[in-house]
C-alpha cells in the first residue's frame, strides 16, 4: 500500500468557544494544507527552570478547569495558566508570564506523587478562524518546584509507519501544533521500572502518545480504527493511523485506572487497555448495548474513577458525536469497563468527580449531584456568597475536588466552595473571584469592560478603608443623567477589595443604548470617586 504524504494542518469547520484551547468544544477537522513546521526543539528547556510564581490574594482567572491536591498544596488549571494555593486558599500563586509558561493557557494538567505535568495552548487566528494550538508540555519531577519545557509533540516528515506486532501500520505524520494540543494527561508507573513514571497525553489530531523519559521523547500509541472494535499485537491489520479518516484517532481524554489499565476517550468512543497500553478494546454507542445500557455518546471528553467501600465505578463524560441517536450524558461502568450504562441525559457534560458514594456531574447545563445507584440528580437553585453578595452566573462547570467535607468546584464564573451536607446544596457558598490590584481607596475598575448585558454582568471593584462601611454606587450616562442605582447605603464588612454587580439595566429594567457610562462610588462621608464602563449589546 502506498500512502500519499499529506501533512496535517487542521482548521475548525465550525465556530469555537473562547476557551476552545482549554476545553474540547468540537471534534471536527477541516481541510488539510501542506504546511510544515520544523520540530527542532523550539522552546525546549532541557535544564529545569526553578519557577518563582507571583502571589495574589485572588485567583488569576474566573475560568477554572482542573483542581488537583498534592499534600497541603492545591493546583489549578485556569484560563490564565497554572495556579496554586499553599495557604488554604488565603492567597494564590500564579505562573502566567513566568518562564517556561509564558502567557499560554493550560489545556491539560495532572499530578501524581512527585510528577506534575501541564500542557499549554493558545488560540491562533488563521484565515479568520480561531484555531486551538498546542504550545508544549511542561514537566516537573520535584513536586512543582522546577519545570522542564518541551515543544508540542509532533512527528517528522518521514514518520509514516508505526510498528505494531508484525504489522507496519501506515501513519499520517502530524507535523504542526494547530489542533494538536493536549487536552488531558495521565501518569502511571512505567512497566518493568515502577520507580519511574510514564506520561500519557491525548492531543486531538495528535492522538494518544506516551513518554517514558518525562517528556524528552514521545511515542505514538496505536488505537483501533473506526471499523474495528479491538486490536492486539497478534492480529493482522491493514488500516491507516490517520485522524482525518478515523474519529477514533482524534483523542481528548485519558485516565490511568491503575498502572496497567488505561482508558482513552476519542470522537469514536472509549478505548480500554489492560496491558499497559498495548492492546485495546473500544466501546461506543453503536457496539456497547441498547437503550440506556450503553455508552451514551462517542465524543468522550473526560474520565473519572469513583472509589468507595469495595466499589469502583468508571465514569466518562460522553457527548453526542455523529449519530443523531447518541445522547449527551454521563456513562458509567461498575464491572471494569466490560459493560456500560448512562445517566443524567440531555446535558452536555464536561467532567465528573465524586466524594464517597456521591457523584458530581459538570455540564453546560449546571452542576449536578446524586447518590450513586439512586441517581437522584439535583443542582443548586442559586449559588450566592452571603459575605461578598456575589453570584455565580454561569451554567458551565468543569471540575471538582474535596478536602474532608469541604467541596471545591471550577466553573466559567469563579471557583466555588461549600460543605458536603446530607441535604443537597444546603450549605453556604464562598465564591473565589479574580480581582485586580487596588492600591488606594480612590481607585476603581470594572470587569469585564466592555461588557454585553445580554449574556454577562460587569463587576465594579473598589476598596474601603474601614472594617464596616456604607456604600452607594450610581450609574450615569454621558450627559450625567442618572441611569441606575446599583446599591444604596449597602453595608460592606471588608476593609479590602469589594465589588458590586451591574447587570447593564437602568432603574426601569431596560438595557440602555450602547455607550460609555460613568459610575460614582460613595463610601460613608468620604470624597466620592468615579469610574467608567462601556456597555455593548
Amino acid at each position: 500500500m502506498i500512502l500519499r504524504k499529506i501533512f496535517l494542518f487542521v482548521i475548525l469547520t465550525a465556530g469555537v468557544n473562547l476557551f476552545s484551547q482549554t476545553i474540547p468544544e468540537n471534534f471536527s477537522l477541516g481541510k488539510f494544507k501542506n504546511v510544515f513546521v520544523k520540530t527542532s526543539g523550539k522552546n525546549a528547556k532541557l535544564t529545569a527552570v526553578v519557577v518563582n510564581p507571583k502571589n495574589s490574594k485572588c485567583p488569576i482567572s474566573n475560568f477554572v478547569t482542573d483542581i488537583f491536591f498534592s499534600g497541603d498544596t492545591v493546583w489549578f488549571g485556569t484560563g490564565s495558566g497554572l495556579m496554586r494555593t499553599t495557604d488554604r486558599f488565603n492567597s494564590f500563586d500564579y505562573y502566567i508570564e513566568s518562564e517556561p509558561f509564558g502567557t499560554d493557557d493550560v489545556a491539560g494538567l495532572n499530578v501524581k506523587d512527585r510528577v506534575f505535568v501541564a500542557a499549554t495552548a493558545i488560540s491562533e487566528l488563521i484565515d479568520g478562524e480561531n484555531v486551538a494550538t498546542g504550545t508544549g508540555i511542561k514537566v516537573s519531577t520535584d513536586y512543582g518546584r522546577s519545570w522542564n519545557s518541551y515543544p508540542q509533540p509532533m512527528d517528522g516528515l518521514t514518520d509514516t509507519v508505526v510498528t505494531y506486532g508484525l504489522n507496519n501500520i501506515h501513519a499520517l505524520p502530524v507535523v504542526v501544533p494547530q489542533q494538536n494540543l493536549s487536552y488531558d494527561i495521565a501518569i502511571s508507573r512505567t512497566k518493568g521500572d515502577t520507580l519511574n513514571y510514564t506520561i500519557w497525553i491525548t492531543s486531538f489530531a495528535g492522538g494518544l502518545r506516551k513518554s517514558t523519559d518525562y517528556g524528552v521523547s514521545w511515542q505514538r500509541v496505536l488505537l483501533p480504527p473506526d471499523d474495528l472494535d479491538s486490536i492486539y499485537t497478534g492480529g493482522v491489520y491493514n488500516f491507516v493511523l490517520n485522524p482525518n479518516i478515523n474519529l477514533n484517532h482524534r483523542l481528548f481524554s485519558v485516565v490511568a485506572v491503575n498502572d496497567s489499565t488505561l482508558l482513552a476517550g476519542s470522537a469514536n468512543g472509549i478505548n480500554i487497555s489492560r496491558d499497559w497500553g498495548v492492546s485495546w478494546r473500544k466501546y461506543n454507542f453503536q457496539n456497547s448495548g441498547s437503550g440506556t445500557n450503553r455508552v451514551s455518546g462517542n465524543f468522550v471528553v473526560k474520565f473519572h474513577v469513583q472509589k468507595y467501600g469495595s466499589r469502583e465505578v468508571w465514569w466518562a463524560a460522553s457527548r453526542k458525536a455523529n449519530d443523531n441517536n447518541e445522547v449527551d450524558a454521563l456513562s458509567y461502568s461498575t464491572n471494569n469497563g466490560y459493560s456500560w450504562e448512562y445517566t443524567l441525559g440531555g446535558y452536555r457534560p464536561n467532567g465528573i468527580s465524586s466524594k464517597d458514594s456521591i457523584v458530581f456531574g459538570y455540564t453546560d447545563g449546571g452542576m449536578w449531584r446524586a447518590n450513586f445507584g439512586k441517581f437522584d440528580w439535583s443542582k443548586p437553585s442559586l449559588i450566592a456568597d452571603p459575605v461578598s453578595k456575589d453570584l455565580c452566573r454561569s451554567s458551565s462547570f468543569y471540575s471538582g475536588n474535596y478536602i474532608n467535607d469541604t467541596l471545591y468546584f471550577g466553573s466559567a464564573d469563579g471557583m466555588l466552595r461549600t460543605k458536603l451536607t446530607v441535604s443537597p446544596w444546603s450549605s453556604p457558598w464562598k465564591i473565589f473571584r479574580a480581582c485586580g490590584n487596588l492600591t488606594s481607596t480612590s481607585e476603581t475598575y470594572a470587569a469585564p469592560n466592555p461588557f454585553s448585558p445580554n449574556n454577562e454582568v460587569t463587576r465594579l471593584f473598589f476598596k474601603t478603608s474601614k472594617p464596616v462601611s456604607k456604600v452607594t454606587i450610581k450609574i450615569f450616562d454621558f450627559g450625567m443623567n442618572p441611569v441606575r442605582t446599583v446599591i444604596q447605603n449597602a453595608t460592606r464588612t471588608n476593609n479590602d477589595v469589594n465589588f458590586a454587580i451591574w447587570d447593564g439595566r437602568n432603574d426601569d429594567g431596560y438595557i440602555p443604548a450602547n455607550a460609555v457610562y460613568f459610575y460614582r462610588i460613595e463610601v460613608d462621608d468620604e470624597t466620592p470617586f468615579w469610574g467608567k464602563v462601556i456597555l455593548m449589546k
